[in-house]
């Protein structure tokens, strides 16, 4: 594991922003940068970490001389709470779709059928969560217009397994199908899945990790537990 530290305490406020990006941006497994600024990196970390998909995990101390900030991969850490986990998984559902497409670009349509089955598999299980355990005990908040930000999820969980099942349709024979002929699909629910999580990570998560902090402090683990075993396959939810 190597920790590197960067004392941006001289730049003025303008650059240390972009000057802590260009620190963080390739941080690798197992490894740490330490920043130190003279103000408050709050909202620095927080503009960071938007950028960077929310890959980083950071623990910030106040010094004599400013703030020290710890800055590791958000993946070698442990999950936060049950919505951090949720946000994992939509990573980690996207880049197994996102290899998928690319086998598929490259014309070899066999080598992405394995990582389609493997995101199917745990898209469905997110989707299980989030219908069928979280929506009916969290709040339903809702938008500016007064729909249902929960109800919206579930519409669009409806269309993401249609075009889920599209995609799987044209795998349903033993030979895999031409390249060209399952790109569109795979393409479209790739676009759809993005613009899902987005929506659902700014207008729904806030408020359901709002109120799963208000919960029991009893309550959480077991909770965190149960969510992380749906979405390994160690526990199914009955629809």
């Amino acid at each position: 594991m190597t920790e590197t530290e960067a004392d941006l305490r001289r730049l003025p406020a303008s650059r240390v922003q972009t000057a802590a990006f260009y620190e963080v941006k390739d941080l690798a497994a197992g490894d740490a940068v330490v920043l130190l600024t003279a103000d408050d990196p709050r909202l620095v970390m927080e503009s960071l970490n938007l950028q960077l998909r929310d890959a980083l995990a950071w623990q910030t101390q106040a010094t004599a001389e400013g703030f020290r900030t710890r800055v590791v991969l958000r993946d070698e850490t442990e999950p936060a709470d049950v919505v951090d986990l949720l946000i994992r998984d939509h990573r980690r559902v996207d880049e197994l779709l996102g290899r998928a497409l690319r086998r598929i670009n490259a014309a070899d349509a066999a080598g992405a059928r394995p990582l389609l089955a493997e995101f199917a598999a745990g898209l469905r299980r997110h989707i299980r969560v989030e219908n069928e355990l979280l929506a009916p005990m969290l709040p339903q908040p809702a938008g500016p217009d007064g729909t249902s930000h929960v109800a919206i999820m579930l519409r669009e969980h409806e269309e993401i397994l249609a075009q889920l099942g599209e995609v799987e349709a044209s795998f349903a024979f033993d030979a895999a199908p031409e390249a060209w002929e399952v790109e569109p699909f795979v393409a479209i629910l790739s676009g759809t899945l993005a613009k899902h999580e987005h929506r659902e990570e700014s207008n729904l998560f806030p408020h359901w990790a709002a109120a799963l902090r208000a919960r029991p402090a009893p309550e959480q683990p077991a909770l965190l537990a149960r969510v992380r075993a749906m979405l390994e396959g160690g526990e199914d939810v009955k629809t």
